[in-house]
């Protein structure tokens, strides 16, 4: 029996754009908070390797998935867990060139062992994960992007969480005061206006809150020495490959130690990827009333984070919209 393929319409177009503004943002976001912890030269950076992941995944998972009406969009746990460990690798005194491999090698893994997951057709074991378990975690991991964002709010650069909470005088009120308009406006914007993205609302108002900031105070619009805003990319490391080459240049031979420090996140990530795709898989097929193809899936979603790692150096997960 052949199969019956969907024809393109009007909608599909307007929901890739609706999609678009909501992964975008999200991705932003996503990249910014896992380089953060390298410095403010590599937030930037960051920023752009999140909307770059986005792209390359979201045209490779929708050519090579298993499940019809999923969207790429950046995941948080994934992000919550690369940030912490960038963090720890940092406060371990490595050099960030260094923890960017690592970073590169992480996602890269991720994907393969997502890969074999599906080959191993292990994709089917999804129905045997307690939700309590999974409704746990991603908990934790909210609450790790909480008190990690902290001190952003707060317009200080991360550090110790109780000697910034407890030092208000050091506080930067004018953050304070973007990042509150920004956390309403996501919260409460849906209330007021459906046609729109609580997401895309909140951004506009963050950003205009800011620009009437600047206006008032010149000093908000300098880009070098500024810890409110991302500021430019450093241009000295290259770009693409060269970047990566440059990365495996400054690393030496990877040793039984560093395997063991890529090897270990790598492999959690990939299960929390797999599981929290799949998850969102089941929920589509009880709207859509299909049944997707979870090891495809997982072969998809391999070979998607494997080169999203390594073109953008941050790995992705899907989510329905």
């Amino acid at each position: 029996m052949k199969k019956e393929q969907a024809k393109p319409q009007a909608g599909d177009f307007w929901g890739g754009l609706a999609a678009m503004l909501l992964v975008l943002p999200a991705a932003l976001a996503f990249g910014v908070t896992v380089f953060a912890p390298l410095g403010p030269d590599y937030a930037a950076q960051g920023a752009f390797a999140g909307m770059l992941g986005a792209a390359v995944l979201g045209l490779l998972a929708a050519l090579l998935g298993g499940t019809q009406g999923l969207i790429s969009a950046p995941c948080a746990p994934a992000a919550a867990v690369l940030a912490a460990l960038t963090l720890e690798r940092m406060q371990l005194g490595h050099e960030p060139l260094v923890i960017l491999l690592q970073l590169t090698l992480i996602g890269m893994l991720a994907g393969l062992f997502q890969v074999l997951f599906g080959l191993l057709r292990w994709g089917r074991l999804i129905k045997y994960m307690p939700y309590p378990v999974v409704s746990g975690y991603l908990s934790g991991v909210g609450l790790l992007i909480i008190f990690s964002q902290l001190p952003k709010f707060l317009g200080l650069k991360a550090g110790d969480l109780k000697s910034v909470l407890f030092q208000p005088l050091i506080w930067h009120w004018q953050s304070l005061l973007v990042g509150s308009i920004t956390v309403m406006t996501m919260l409460w914007a849906s209330r007021l206006i459906r046609m729109i993205p609580p997401v895309i609302l909140a951004l506009i108002s963050g950003l205009v809150s800011y620009q009437i900031l600047a206006a008032l105070d010149p000093a908000l619009r300098r880009l070098q020495g500024n810890p409110l805003i991302v500021g430019l990319p450093p241009l000295t490391e290259g770009n693409g490959l060269q970047s990566l080459w440059l990365r495996w240049q400054a690393f030496q031979m990877p040793g039984p130690e560093f395997l063991q420090t890529v090897l270990v996140p790598a492999l959690t990530l990939a299960v929390l990827l797999s599981i929290d795709t799949l998850k969102t898989c089941l929920i589509l097929d009880a709207l859509t009333r299909r049944r997707h193809d979870s090891n495809r899936e997982l072969l998809g979603q391999g070979l998607g984070n494997f080169l999203t790692a390594l073109l953008a150096r941050i790995s992705h997960k899907q989510i329905s919209r």
